[in-house]
């Protein structure tokens, strides 16, 4: 019983003189509550700005200090006054999950860095305004950063909306619409406690204050690097991709390695003067898993985003237009179709390849003489995105262009002489013969003929004719007259 005396004599002993040390260092010594400290994340981040995984910054290095003293809150409703950097270090280095910053007496004045000018800092608004101009990293940006990658509520929970209301929120999707209503500069306002499920097995956890949040923030941050890439599709029809990295600390990582399909593509990153992108043109549509891996120090197992990527079939709307040259049988045809440019196709008719066209040198056109009768003219392209091919074809019916030809007959008195004269349009293009009872008696027509002929005829019944062919009149054509010699 003695030895038990002693002992808690010495233990109250030992209690006095920690309490007399802690009490005289009135820069770190809760005091008694006060209405008038504010609950603010404005300075949660500063105090989480203002530290250091190694070691405090100078108070010169800092963006800005305080002119104190300053009064801070704590979480178990007791505050402090602070009076020195110093005492704000010690503040800082003792905050725990169960005892940490919350709040500010406002206002407060600050002396920014390289200056000596006092701004006065009256509200929370102010000094959100403040860590803006400081490039912090406010609870929304952090929030912002980590949200679903690092952690996610495990539902319900209570926010408070930009007019001071408490609203229940229930899920994913009334978060999403509530976050959104709030505005960009709006910070997560939580009625702690609030239960969040953390990485990576997103295990329930209840987090009582900011302080905490940044805790696992942090964590995760420390663990592994957040990994995220954006893609586009370029040239649809050889199924050119666009890959680009974009990720927080991409710069701090400084290495990783493209795959796809788990083939190393390429590495990438600052350390290995990357840009940051991949540049893809598939074989063929299909399924594919295109993943950036990386290792860190803090990360040394590994870490890697992966996105499915879906090639679709896609295959080009071919279409061209033709017209006929007036009194010929040339055809134009001009090809029109979206994506022209961006693929090369041929040209053929009756299936006999012409030419190849497309493309950003070819002009998409061309020119033929076609003999009458029936053609099919087509354009066909086959590209990655199309590997069956396309076609599109339409069928031409060309008809002869034959002359109109024509003659007059005038006998000469009342012999069985006669004159024949060829009248008919282009008569001097056009080389043609005369033709008595299937007998061809001469040829005429085209520069410099006659287009006559003079004939003595023995009693009885006579057909005469001209006949032509042309090139737009392979088969011929003729004109007759019968004339009958008493």
């Amino acid at each position: 019983m003695k030895n038990f005396n002693t002992y808690i004599q010495l233990s109250i002993l030992l209690f006095l003189i920690l309490l007399s040390s802690c009490v005289n260092d009135d820069s770190f010594f809760p005091e008694e509550n006060r209405d008038d400290v504010v609950s603010s994340t404005a300075m949660v981040t500063v105090l989480n700005n203002f530290n250091s995984d190694v070691t405090f910054p100078a108070e010169n290095q800092q963006c800005f200090k305080f002119v104190y003293p300053i009064t801070l809150g704590y979480n178990t409703d007791s505050t402090i006054r602070i009076d020195s950097y110093d005492g704000l270090i010690d503040v800082i280095s003792s905050q725990g999950v169960n005892f940490n910053i919350t709040g500010l007496q406002f206002p407060i004045q600050i002396v920014f860095r390289d200056t000596d000018v006092e701004v006065s800092i009256a509200n929370e608004t102010a000094l959100l305004n403040i860590l803006r101009e400081c490039e912090f990293d406010t609870v929304r940006d952090e929030f912002d950063r980590f949200f679903n990658s690092c952690f996610k509520f495990d539902y319900p929970v209570i926010l408070i909306d930009t007019g001071g209301n408490e609203t229940d929120i229930a899920s994913e999707e009334e978060f999403q619409i509530f976050y959104q209503n709030q505005g960009s500069v709006y910070q997560p306002d939580f009625k702690f406690p609030v239960n969040v499920l953390v990485a990576p097995n997103f295990e329930s956890t209840s987090i009582e204050t900011y302080f905490g949040f940044f805790r696992i923030m942090e964590s995760c941050e420390r663990r592994c690097p957040e990994l995220n890439f954006t893609f586009e599709l370029e040239d649809r029809f050889n199924l050119g991709y666009r890959f680009v990295a974009d990720f927080p600390n991409l710069e701090v990582i400084g290495s990783y390695s493209w795959f796809i399909n788990g083939e190393f593509i390429e590495d990438d990153g600052p350390n290995n003067q990357g840009d940051n992108l991949l540049l893809r043109d598939f074989d063929a549509p299909g399924v594919y898993e295109v993943c950036i891996k990386t290792e860190t120090e803090t990360c040394p197992e590994g870490i890697e985003f992966c996105k499915t990527i879906e090639v679709t079939t896609v295959c080009p709307e071919l279409f061209f237009e033709f017209e006929q040259e007036p009194g010929t049988l040339g055809y134009s045809f001009v090809a029109n179709f979206e994506g022209i440019d961006e693929l090369t196709y041929q040209w053929f008719i009756d299936n006999q390849l012409i030419e190849q066209d497309g493309g950003a040198n070819g002009d998409n056109m061309f020119f033929s003489e076609l003999s009458p009768g029936v053609h099919n003219v087509c354009i066909k392209t086959t590209t990655p995105s199309c590997p069956d091919g396309v076609e599109f074809c339409e069928e031409i019916i060309v008809e002869p262009i034959c002359p109109d030809l024509f003659f007059t007959i005038e006998q000469e008195g009342n012999t069985p002489s006669y004159n024949f004269t060829a009248q008919f349009p282009d008569i001097d293009t056009v080389t043609y013969e005369w033709v008595i009872n299937g007998d061809i008696i001469e040829q005429d027509g085209g520069p410099g003929a006659d287009n006559t002929l003079f004939f003595q005829f023995d009693p009885g019944t006579y057909e005469i004719c001209i006949r032509a062919e042309t090139d737009t009149c392979p088969e011929g054509t003729q004109f007759c007259e019968e004339l009958i010699i008493q």
